[in-house]
């Protein structure tokens, strides 16, 4: 009921305004989503950060997504025959911009973490969906600005290996998310976790060659280990596959640093593959 001291002119917004947050409001869900998961990944070599979402169900038509604060960030529908057919697992990332204006090229846009952090608020994303019978189910997942420390790999970066020799990528917990995104004043005002301090649950390695162009189909090598394991030998056929058919000899790599709720932090570097001991990786031009 509208106040009777409530202006005429005044009556209609809010009206207007109560009619479209109930519409906004889904009705009860009846059933929840089988995986719901958002993260942040930083690339602490290129100096960038990403949110990440991932959700999963049984054949779905609509899905929304809400900040911690009831802001939709996401509105997805599908239409004609990929209607009826269905929805199910699905992951999105958001465009990675370089946290330092002395990386940005070409103007492109930047994006410094306590930006980022600012448009992504910690705490519960909400997630509404509905499925083709009409049956709503929801869900939620937590983001924390728990950032686990980018890796050392300068025991591998830059690395010389001799052709038939076991290729071993080692690396050490790291200190920091990189001089490119870590910004000490977050950690000081207790905004972000110190990243040396984050556990650390596993490592992602993902092993590729330096310049995949006129490579088909170009193979990638990944892993993921437990967070006691700090080195993998990259399996011999890999390697040997790129050289004997695409004389590839020059491969980048990355490990990733993963925190419990998915939180991830990335590293990057390079090898190469020599004939003799001794012989050092060429330089890149570039």
């Amino acid at each position: 009921m509208i106040d009777s001291q409530t202006p005429a002119r005044l009556a209609c917004p809010i009206l207007g305004l109560a009619i479209a947050a109930a519409l906004a409001v889904p009705q009860s869900a009846t059933a929840e989503f089988d995986e719901t998961q958002v993260l942040i990944e930083i690339n602490a070599t290129d100096g960038d950060a990403g949110f990440h979402a991932k959700f999963d169900a049984g054949a779905w038509k609509e899905v929304r997504m809400n900040d911690p604060d009831g802001m939709k960030l996401l509105d997805e529908k599908a239409f004609a025959n990929l209607r009826l057919q269905g929805l199910t697992e699905n992951f999105f990332e958001s465009a990675e911009p370089v946290c330092d204006p002395e990386d940005s090229e070409d103007d492109e846009p930047v994006v410094s973490l306590a930006e980022f952090i600012s448009r992504f608020p910690a705490g519960d994303y909400t997630l509404f969906g509905k499925t083709n019978e009409g049956e709503h189910f929801a869900g939620d997942a937590e983001l924390t600005y728990d950032l686990p420390a980018a890796p050392d790999i300068d025991d591998t970066d830059g690395a010389a290996f001799v052709d038939g020799d076991p290729v071993v990528i080692a690396w050490g917990p790291g200190e920091d998310l990189g001089e490119k995104c870590h910004d000490p004043d977050l950690i000081e005002a207790e905004i972000i976790a110190d990243p040396a301090e984050v556990v650390v649950v596993g490592w992602e390695v993902v092993v590729e060659p330096a310049d995949g162009d006129g490579i088909e189909p170009e193979r990638v090598f990944s892993v993921q280990l437990p967070p006691g394991q700090t080195e993998v030998t990259v399996p011999a056929e890999f390697i040997e596959t790129y050289i004997d058919v695409n004389d590839v000899e020059e491969f980048k790599f990355e490990v990733g640093a993963i925190e419990a709720s998915g939180n991830q932090t990335f590293s990057e570097g390079e090898f190469c593959i020599v004939d003799e001991a001794g012989e050092e990786c060429e330089e890149d031009e570039d």
